[in-house]
């Protein structure tokens, strides 16, 4: 595959078949990873995989020292495709600043299900992070880079686990925004909103706790670029995170110029089994996907009874690029019958190249 740059503002979708890998530029010094998933096969002369963990090594900030630095790391959920080959990016020479993860993990290790040898690795590094931070915080000190780490999402069973002993600011809800990396404000260029995990879904099925965030990168003249990211959530739980912000009146938290395919543009995400006991197309997500969109001259009805649905995925993405679109720095208010303040036409995202989607 060709070689490729990270772009100096912006996100990585790396093709890496039916998995996902996300990098998120935030500027020169700070880059978020979202999920992983680096195979054997992109070693291969005629790989159409990207080796990612390998070009982010290549591509990434450096430290003083000349070692690659990634500010943070967040794991959706421990299915292979979305953590496959953590452990060897721990046994590479990059740096991770912050690890972003859910409850899940400990919750599906006290219940004694399998993980997959990545998803035990990340476990165990979130585990080595927490008593880190705890004896930090007992010598009355901030842990360092590199020992940082935030538990994202609430579960009932938080009590029988060592992560319910951080203080408060190692925690983030739903409904809450993150402006730190690596214990860094960088409210200016970039926040993430957190949609999910729910509390109410906190023994539900791997998929349902998946880790869900809007992200907004802002460029030096106000600009702004939304990204929004779903993991593995099925039609249900990503209708609720919906309806839950327009029923509470903020918009602006649904609002997107870049999505990435839930599950993999699965048709969970858009079907549901109906009464019947057929899979029955669920048209309101697609439209309020289409509300909260940017302006653009394709629509997702689905025309007729049959053919397959036009996705998030196929209308704003191609096999190699996204295209977005730009939005104005101005934000929606929250408060009813204001109206969002209109989007520029132009580009958010750095030119594709063959070894990535650019975005």
């Amino acid at each position: 595959m060709t070689d490729t740059k990270l772009p100096d503002q912006g996100v990585v979708f790396w093709p890496v078949g039916t998995g996902d890998s996300t990098t998120i530029v935030v500027d020169d010094r700070f880059v978020m990873q979202v999920d992983l998933r680096d195979m054997d096969a992109a070693n291969e002369d005629d790989a159409v995989v990207a080796p990612v963990i390998d070009r982010l090594e290549e591509t990434l900030p450096r430290l003083d020292d000349g070692a690659p630095y990634l500010a943070v790391f967040a794991l959706t959920h421990a299915d292979l495709d979305h953590c496959g080959g953590f452990g060897d990016l721990l046994d590479s020479d990059i740096v991770i600043g912050e690890l972003w993860a859910t409850p899940r993990l400990w919750r599906e290790l006290a219940d004694d299900e399998e993980l997959c040898e990545d998803a035990q690795r990340f476990h165990d590094e979130a585990e080595r992070r927490v008593s880190a931070t705890l004896a930090a915080v007992a010598d009355g000190r901030e842990p360092a880079s590199g020992d940082r780490i935030r538990i994202i999402g609430y579960d009932e069973d938080r009590d029988d686990h060592p992560y319910a002993d951080l203080p408060d600011e190692y925690f983030t809800c739903p409904g809450e925004v993150i402006a730190t990396l690596d214990g860094e404000e960088v409210g200016d260029r970039f926040e993430a909103f957190v949609h999910a995990p729910f509390r109410d879904d906190c023994a539900g099925e791997r998929n349902e706790t998946s880790l869900a965030l809007q992200i907004t990168l802002r460029a030096e003249d106000g600009t702004e670029g939304r990204l929004l990211l779903f993991g593995d959530l099925s039609y249900v739980t990503i209708k609720k995170i919906f309806d839950y912000s327009e029923e509470h009146e903020r918009p602006e938290r649904l609002a997107w110029d870049v999505m990435l395919a839930a599950h993999h543009c699965s048709k969970k995400v858009m079907y549901v089994v109906g009464d019947s006991g057929e899979e029955e197309l669920k048209q309101d997500l697609l439209d309020q996907f289409d509300q909260h969109a940017p302006p653009r001259r394709t629509s997702w009805r689905v025309p007729g009874r049959s053919g397959t649905p036009t996705s998030p995925a196929t209308t704003h993405r191609t096999c190699s690029r996204v295209t977005a679109t730009r939005r104005s720095h101005r934000t929606a208010s929250s408060a009813p019958g204001s109206t969002r303040a209109p989007r520029s036409r132009g580009r958010w995202c750095s030119a594709s190249s063959r070894a990535s989607d650019w975005c």
